[in-house]
């Protein structure tokens, strides 16, 4: 038996396991309350997420702790490519290889996924992470049976960083998630055949600034409710070349970079250097090799890649080695006009020398609904063009001019009518457009092209358009 002394401190210490427990359970409780008390029910509404910029928010919900989440985009459970989208993605990444580039996706999985431990057990909306986990990884072997050299990101899903992965009330990575990212993307590349291909350069990662970060969805939480969790902090890096006082770091180096990077928001470099999350300075880093940077801020899931094959630092007769697409799981590359302009856009501008037929119109003013003829397959121009494969290269003078249909008629009646609806940030003046491979149109000849504009254009524009082969 316990002498009575003893009794009573054993007895002292069972009370402050106890005093302490209760008041662990009190403050997780009291921070839960806390957390609710700031959201209101008009985040359970759909309208309040009908318009703008809220509709990437639906729907905000608490997590555990400060943490916020999107109940439609960050709490899903289904990723991939749906039918027929496997065999077209093949196919881009078939014509890139044909020029000699390779095609890396580095996929970015769910906040769901990252962060599970911070999902509400009690009201998870439906996330089912051995669910998600399974679709995502069905979703990487879609894309490396197409080809495409895919990183296996899911041991980040399997065993999370200790740092944050993602911000706790925003959509982006953290930089020490693109940092975590890079480290599995960079020991792929070099373990690929081509690696020893790369122009060779070595890199240094510092830290930089402290990032404050107020959040997209703390910004959703302030605009309906008019509460907010306040600024998150996090640690910043800087890359920077080792050879600093070098010839090349002083003047530039001539020769353009063998690896590409494209992708969201998450890669972009952007003025506001306390936006930059450095994935393309830790890739540099642990890859040894310069990247050039074409991700974009708002250009949704390919609108970064046309924006680099339309532009004058891509050269289809001296392509890049490498493409590097960075690319979260939620985007289902599900996309035909994606492929459509893609495709074509790879091979480049076509040769007028070889154009089967080519016209140039110019207009003195376009207006919503109305079309105007920009390629005409009659009268003297006949040509048959039934069972044609090729692509339309359209060349527009006012670069403003971004949302428009180009219709197709074919002589047995039918059309194909498809619209360009260019985000503001990638460039216009330049558009490629795949002939359609509907085979109930392989036996019909194309009569002529139309451009039907669905915004105004008040000055005059000159239209060239060419029916090129490939």
């Amino acid at each position: 038996m316990l002498a009575p002394q003893q009794a009573v401190l054993k007895r002292t210490a069972i009370h402050l396991r106890l005093k302490v427990v209760a008041a662990l359970i009190l403050a997780a409780t009291t921070s839960s309350a806390w957390s609710e008390s700031l959201l209101c029910p008009a985040l359970q509404l759909d309208e309040t997420y009908a318009e703008g910029s809220m509709k990437a928010m639906s729907k905000v919900v608490v997590g555990e702790g400060s943490w916020l989440f999107r109940s439609d985009f960050d709490l899903a459970n289904n990723f991939g490519m749906p039918e027929p989208y496997p065999a077209e993605f093949k196919r881009l990444v078939e014509r890139l290889n044909q020029k000699g580039i390779a095609l890396v996706i580095a996929v970015q999985p769910t906040r769901g996924l990252m962060h599970k431990d911070k999902v509400r057990v009690d009201e998870p909306y439906g996330f089912d992470p051995a669910l998600a986990r399974q679709n995502m990884q069905n979703y990487l072997i879609q894309l490396s049976d197409a080809g495409a050299v895919v990183p296996n990101v899911m041991t980040l899903v399997d065993e999370p960083p200790e740092e944050e992965y993602f911000f706790r009330r925003d959509h982006h990575w953290t930089p020490s998630g693109a940092r975590e990212t890079a480290k599995i993307v960079a020991e792929l590349v070099r373990k690929q055949p081509w690696y020893e291909e790369l122009p060779q350069r070595v890199y240094v990662t510092e830290t930089g600034f402290i990032l404050p970060k107020d959040g997209t969805m703390n910004t959703a939480l302030k605009y309906v409710c008019g509460n907010n969790f306040g600024i998150q902090y996090v640690q910043g890096y800087q890359t920077v070349p080792a050879d600093l006082d070098s010839a090349d770091a002083l003047f530039g180096n001539t020769e353009a970079p063998e690896l590409v990077l494209v992708g969201t928001s998450n890669s972009a470099v952007r003025e506001d250097e306390l936006k930059n999350y450095n994935f393309q300075g830790f890739l540099q880093d642990y890859i040894g090799a310069e990247i050039l940077n074409y991700a974009l801020q708002g250009a949704g899931q390919d609108g970064s890649l046309i924006q680099y094959l339309q532009s004058p630092d891509y050269d289809p007769g001296n392509p890049p080695r490498v493409i590097i697409w960075e690319l979260p799981v939620s985007y289902a590359l599900d996309d035909p006009l994606m492929y459509r302009q893609l495709i074509p856009a790879v091979g480049g501008a076509c040769d007028k020398a070889a154009a089967i037929l080519q016209q140039q119109g110019s207009f003195s003013s376009m207006v919503p609904e109305q079309r105007y003829e920009v390629l005409s397959n009659t009268a003297d121009a006949w040509h048959d063009l039934r069972g044609q494969e090729g692509y339309l290269d359209l060349r527009i003078s006012d670069a403003s001019l971004k949302e428009f249909y180009v219709i197709t008629y074919y002589d047995n009646g039918d059309r194909d009518k498809v619209w360009f609806r260019r985000p503001a940030i990638v460039d216009g003046g330049q558009y490629y457009l795949e002939l359609t491979r509907d085979p109930g149109l392989s036996s019909a000849n194309i009569l002529s092209v139309f451009i039907e504009p669905t915004q105004t254009i008040a000055t005059p524009v000159d239209i060239e358009v060419a029916l090129c082969a490939g």
